[in-house]
């Protein structure tokens, strides 16, 4: 089944706020950028409404629920932009995990961190003659920025990223774009898949049987882990239906995310009698 209306968004809610209702676990994990929050042109601005972070402080003050943010962005910056005391969090495309109960840092990623800064240092001193190049640099992996770029300044870049990679010596990187931005991480069998298959048996030791689990991105990275997460979550993909997707539903907009959360935290609030 696949939602393609805010009529069949609300069959999804009702579902799980059905399940939430009747003591049912749940296992809720989210993308933050597109997902959380909508796509903006500086993702420095990319902040959470504080409705958005009740509701999931309502969820995480559940006892039968689990929440997670896996991002792209490092570890402390999605932390700090959720700010919700509780959730479980995932940076670097999930190369790292921490949260109560759980933590984890790729050891294939860890060992080529020094190639990572490096690379990150060469980047940013050629920003510098670039107009518009903005290199983020996380503990695990880069995200070279080229929103604001010209064409020309975009050519430039380009060769400067293909110089800049060919001058590494002991490592293996790997590059792929995002939204208006190229991301570079260690070259590891691991993605934001392997992450939430990590959270959901952490998860399962956590809460009582029986547990629903869910993930809800918009991008291709997110298709990795509704790939790994056949048969074992309800996948939810954000955005116009002419994207393809391996999810098993999907929420038209990021406003139709903000509704499910609303529902799920009224859903996983204090019962009466209880």
């Amino acid at each position: 089944m696949r939602i393609h209306s805010a009529e069949d968004a609300t069959v999804l809610a009702d579902w799980l706020s059905h399940w939430l209702s009747g003591g049912g676990s749940l296992l809720f994990m989210t993308d933050y950028d597109g997902t959380l929050t909508g796509h903006v042109p500086d993702p420095a601005e990319a902040r959470l409404a504080p409705d958005v972070r009740r509701c999931l402080s309502a969820l995480v003050r559940a006892p039968n629920v689990r929440l997670a943010v896996i991002s792209g962005r490092d570890l402390g910056d999605v932390a700090q932009r959720v700010a919700v005391p509780g959730a479980v969090y995932a940076g670097c495309h999930g190369f790292v995990i921490d949260g109560p109960g759980i933590a984890f840092s790729h050891p294939g990623a860890l060992a080529q961190q020094s190639i990572v800064r490096a690379l990150g240092e060469t980047l940013a001193r050629r920003a510098s003659s670039i107009q518009g190049m903005r290199v983020e640099t996380k503990r695990l992996g880069l995200t070279v920025h080229y929103r604001h770029m010209s064409e020309a300044g975009r050519r430039t870049f380009e060769v400067e990223l293909a110089r800049a990679m060919s001058q590494i010596e002991g490592g293996r990187l790997k590059l792929f774009h995002g939204t208006k931005a190229v991301e570079i991480l260690p070259q590891v069998a691991w993605s934001k898949g392997h992450c939430a298959l990590r959270i959901r048996e952490w998860a399962l030791g956590a809460l009582s049987p029986p547990m629903l689990s869910v993930y809800i991105g918009d991008d291709w990275t997110d298709e990795l882990a509704f790939g790994k997460l056949v048969g074992q979550a309800i996948t939810v993909r954000v955005g116009p239906a002419e994207s393809a997707s391996r999810a098993m539903y999907r929420l038209d907009c990021v406003q139709g995310v903000h509704r499910l959360l609303a529902r799920l935290a009224e859903a996983a609030g204090p019962r009466s009698g209880a």
